[in-house]
């Protein structure tokens, strides 16, 4: 007899995982970690579960996210708070935040998932492209400033994080290139 485990239960259980102290404390020891792990982790958790949802709860909020439009927003505004090194200093520091980027940012991969295959092409388009740009200006600012933005990392984490993001950052850009002019597909982009 096979036991059939829902897919949700499995996200919930990987988001409880995440969030014990122990892995929530390893992950959140560096910069690195914590914004190239443990928050695009809880963004997948929140995706999958977006994409799991029932149709009828997705029609249910159809009319406040006609064409992905609500929810891109909601996700940009939480991408964009989480990519403040105050609210990274925040979140490491004072429980409340860290509940609230524990609650917010798969609320924002909820989002995403229901609002993403919404959006017309032409505007995933320039969000790909703002994504982009924003890896390289943080890459860059973080690389550039002589002085910490983070009180919990330190400078040399600070400039990996930059060496890091300006990487993703290019691989991204030639991925797009191969893709743009010899139809050659690296990764869904």
């Amino acid at each position: 007899m096979r036991l059939k485990i829902k897919p949700e239960k499995l996200l919930l259980a990987a988001l409880i995982i995440l969030a014990l102290p122990p892995i929530q404390h390893f992950l959140e020891q560096s910069m690195v970690t914590h914004m190239l792990v443990q928050l695009p982790a809880l963004t997948v958790i929140g995706w999958m579960l977006g994409r799991a949802l029932p149709e009828n709860w997705s029609n249910k909020i159809a009319p406040w996210n006609r064409w992905g439009i609500t929810g891109m927003t909601f996700v940009v505004i939480i991408m964009a708070y989480w990519m403040l090194p105050r609210a990274l200093d925040a979140a490491v520091s004072e429980w409340h935040i860290e509940l609230a980027k524990f609650i917010s940012v798969p609320a924002m991969g909820i989002a995403l998932g229901i609002s993403w295959p919404q959006l017309n092409p032409i505007a995933q388009g320039v969000l790909k492209l703002e994504f982009w740009a924003t890896f390289m200006r943080l890459g860059w600012l973080y690389l550039d400033l002589p002085d910490r933005l983070c009180a919990n990392y330190l400078l040399s984490d600070q400039r990996i994080m930059g060496q890091l993001l300006l990487l993703i950052g290019s691989a991204w850009a030639i991925a797009w290139m191969l893709r743009v002019m010899f139809g050659i597909r690296i990764i869904n982009t």
